[in-house]
């Protein structure tokens, strides 16, 4: 089906196999849910403006009165819409604060401008036996001990992402006696002579547990971006494994590429690109 309406007085076509796939394992009102938070964070529909309402969308869409009104209810709990009784739904005149960018360039630069941004809460700190995933990324033996920080993250009194952090015993002996701080446990490693140089990340979703919801006040089941680092120091050692579960509404992930002619033919390498 194909709808027309408009996004802050500009005329739109949706398509509804362009924007919503009825063969995707995300449910259609996640979709439209994303659709229309992506719109209202790109500012195509501004504070103040009328969004469409229940049966507008089902129109437009091609989904359900149920699709529709679900949608626009995560917008509502989101704090990203409004309903006023004659007026319908509005987009809020105090949206949520945007959301946390880092890129893949300079690892510590932008997990120093990320605590500069943000507040921090720690939740708890202290040597611990190391959990069998923290073990293998860090090389530890089976009951070795390690230092665990579990924090919060908050980006305008909102929380935004849920850390556990694990440094080998002898590593993180040296900061253990520090007063809980807003700086990050890699700084603070920098600080107490650690010669970072190279780190390994992987980035997949997951969905919040029991601890990750009530660290990041979220439902059960809500969907997270689940970030897992392993940094090593010049000598090779694996010296912090870091996991961050982060609401996907509040940071998203950069990676800059350049399109260069090799062997092989053309191909994309990590590089700076023009800021959009």
């Amino acid at each position: 089906m194909t709808g027309q309406t408009t996004f802050a007085g500009r005329n739109v076509t949706a398509q509804n196999n362009a924007t919503l796939d009825s063969a995707s394992p995300v449910p259609l009102y996640q979709q439209l849910f994303l659709l229309l938070r992506n719109q209202i964070h790109a500012g195509a529909l501004r504070p103040g403006q009328k969004v469409m309402g229940e049966a507008e969308l089902c129109d437009t869409f091609d989904v359900s009165r149920i699709t529709a009104k679900r949608a626009l209810n995560e917008l509502a709990d989101s704090g990203l819409v409004v309903r006023q009784r004659g007026r319908g739904t509005l987009v809020s005149d105090r949206l949520p604060p945007q959301p946390m960018s880092s890129s893949i360039d300079g690892l510590l630069e932008t997990v120093g401008q990320m605590g500069r941004h943000t507040s921090v809460r720690v939740l708890f700190s202290d040597m611990v036996i190391a959990s069998q995933e923290a073990a293998a990324k860090l090389r530890l033996g089976g009951g070795d001990r390690a230092l665990l920080t579990q924090r919060v993250r908050y980006l305008a009194d909102q929380p935004m992402s849920y850390l556990e952090v694990w440094v080998p015993e002898d590593i993180g002996a040296m900061i253990l006696g520090q007063k809980p701080s807003q700086t990050p446990v890699l700084i603070q490693l920098e600080q107490a002579g650690v010669a970072v140089a190279s780190a390994t990340q992987t980035i997949s979703a997951t969905l919040a547990d029991g601890t990750s919801a009530s660290a990041l006040g979220v439902p059960m089941g809500a969907p997270l971006i689940d970030s897992r680092r392993v940094v090593f120091d010049a000598g090779g050692r694996p010296v912090e494994f870091i996991r961050v579960l982060y609401r996907p509404e509040l940071y998203h992930y950069e990676i800059s590429m350049q399109r260069v002619e090799g062997d092989n033919g053309r191909s994309w390498i990590p590089g700076s690109a023009p800021q959009v």
